[in-house]
């Protein structure tokens, strides 16, 4: 997908009044008014033609179909105030990324990596990142544009993104490498109670 269709999201985001659905619990809030967004999305950008609401193909919180390709976007809106790291998504993220599937498990993606390690990604997926009660523009990237940095490595929500996002311009071999490190990553923390309790690691 053109990064200019990006820019156009954030646009029509960042021009309009986002309607807090004003839940105490700031997650829960987030959760539930990131509908406003893909709304206000759908309703500004009708040139461009989206999945339907709750069809079952969709896998992001909003997907543009374009050229009959499918465009998976993850809508995260972010409290600068409060929100650390919020979630980035777990193992069918990295599926997607590496082999353009969806639902998997541990154990089978890295089995399919340890037999096809993949040198380019096949897919992208994509975040709209929308601060909320907040003047800061709103971020479009994939997962492949950011920074490690940004990136914290949890092991029951893998995939911590900072709410301070760098983004960095990789080529599609970095961009492959950098993937598989995360998903390494991943499995290092997921074993690492297990390594200590059985003194493989201090």
């Amino acid at each position: 997908m053109n990064y200019e269709i990006g820019k156009i999201l954030c646009e029509a985001v960042d021009s309009s009044k986002i309607n807090l659905t004003g839940e105490n619990d700031g997650r829960t809030e987030s959760m539930n008014s990131e509908v406003e967004v893909t709304n206000c999305i759908r309703e500004k950008c009708s040139q461009i033609e989206f999945l339907p609401k709750g069809h079952n193909r969709a896998f992001g919180d909003i997907t543009p179909l374009i050229n009959d390709i499918e465009y998976p976007i993850n809508v995260k809106m972010i409290d600068c105030s409060k929100s650390g790291t919020y979630n980035g998504g777990g193992p069918t993220v990295f599926n997607y990324v590496l082999f353009g599937r969806k639902n998997t498990s541990w154990n089978a993606l890295q089995n399919r990596i340890i037999k096809n390690k993949p040198n380019k990604c096949v897919k992208k997926y994509y975040y709209l990142i929308y601060f909320k009660n907040s003047d800061k523009k709103s971020i479009f990237c994939s997962l492949g544009d950011i920074a490690r940095e940004s990136i914290q490595i949890n092991p029951s929500n893998p995939i911590q993104l900072r709410k301070d996002i760098k983004l960095i311009n990789r080529t599609p071999e970095e961009e492959a490498k950098f993937i598989i490190g995360l998903f390494e990553d991943v499995l290092f923390k997921r074993a690492e109670p297990y390594l200590k309790y059985t003194g493989a690691i201090a």
